[in-house]
């Protein structure tokens, strides 16, 4: 009996031939891919080609993996240069959205607001020094030289005021003060694509740890005149060795069939799980149902 895999909810097959179905998911990470680019950091607008990929849970860069990369960006309005189809392997690629805001734009007004700022961080310690000279009756009641320094922001900026001594060739400087400001931004390191392929990752163990503590139903229902029926947990604990007659039910986290009459009607969790022949071994779990042979039934 072949095993019968579902596709996960929310998502769709993906057809045979020609464009690619987007699914939910699909578009879900293209979106957010879409976002990140457009608020202008270096590493979300150009990721590798195998990042890319990644995000969407694709480890190989084949011709059905781009074509489907490539259409749940196009429906997010995503641009990528070159195009999917023709990037070569580690190749980096441009994402661009129509609402990118340009970085330079931004970095012009950081760079304005530092440079006022530092000049009334000047502009006041040069206040302060003359009113701490003023008050002192044994110092010079003005200031005669005061020298203002602005460098290139977001460089040190520096203040220096003196004032020579009378009758003297020696300069006493009255006060020094430095103001500096650094403006930094922080690069993340991640980008988009790996946090996506990451959290794709995290639920995909998620659905599986979820799955794992579930019990599965199993319903078995004899044909007329009974059917031989042997049943166990998988850990060697007998549920059922008797000849069945009517309807019995199991619930574990595994259980292990023999069924002598392939006319015996089994369910599992609600659907119908047709037989192969009389004898047949199930092995049924929350994930999938497989035959088992001869040697490993129950009661073989």
């Amino acid at each position: 009996m072949d095993d019968a895999e579902e596709p996960p909810s929310g998502e769709q097959p993906p057809p045979t031939g020609g464009t690619p179905n987007v699914s939910l998911a699909d578009a879900a990470i293209a979106a957010a891919i879409g976002r990140a680019a457009a608020q202008g950091r270096g590493p979300d607008r150009a990721p590798t080609l195998e990042q890319l990929l990644a995000a969407f849970g694709e480890g190989e860069a084949t011709t059905d993996a781009r074509a489907r990369v490539g259409a749940a960006l196009s429906l997010a309005g995503v641009a990528v240069e070159p195009e999917l189809r023709t990037a070569a392997p580690g190749q980096r690629l441009t994402l661009s959205t129509p609402g990118m805001t340009p970085a330079n734009s931004r970095s012009r007004v950081f760079t304005a607001i530092y440079a006022l700022g530092a000049l009334a961080l000047i502009l006041g310690t040069a206040y302060g020094v003359r009113q701490a000279i003023g008050s002192d009756d044994d110092r010079v009641p003005v200031l005669t030289k005061t020298t203002l320094t602005i460098s290139s922001v977001p460089t040190t900026t520096t203040a220096t005021t003196t004032t020579p001594t009378t009758g003297t060739a020696t300069a006493t400087t009255v006060g020094t003060t430095t103001a500096t400001t650094t403006a930094t931004e922080t690069t993340e390191t991640t980008t988009a694509a790996e946090r996506a392929a990451k959290k794709r990752a995290e639920e995909k163990r998620r659905r599986e740890r979820a799955a794992a503590k579930k019990n599965v139903v199993v319903r078995v229902e004899a044909p007329t005149g009974g059917t031989f029926l042997c049943v166990d947990d998988g850990e060697g604990n007998s549920l059922f060795n008797a000849t069945l007659e009517g309807k019995r039910t199991f619930k574990a986290k595994r259980v292990l069939l023999n069924i002598g009459l392939a006319t015996t009607r089994v369910t599992v969790n609600g659907k119908a799980i047709p037989l192969s022949g009389s004898p047949t071994g199930l092995d049924v779990t929350p994930k999938a149902v497989k035959p088992l042979p001869l040697g490993s039934r129950p009661c073989a």
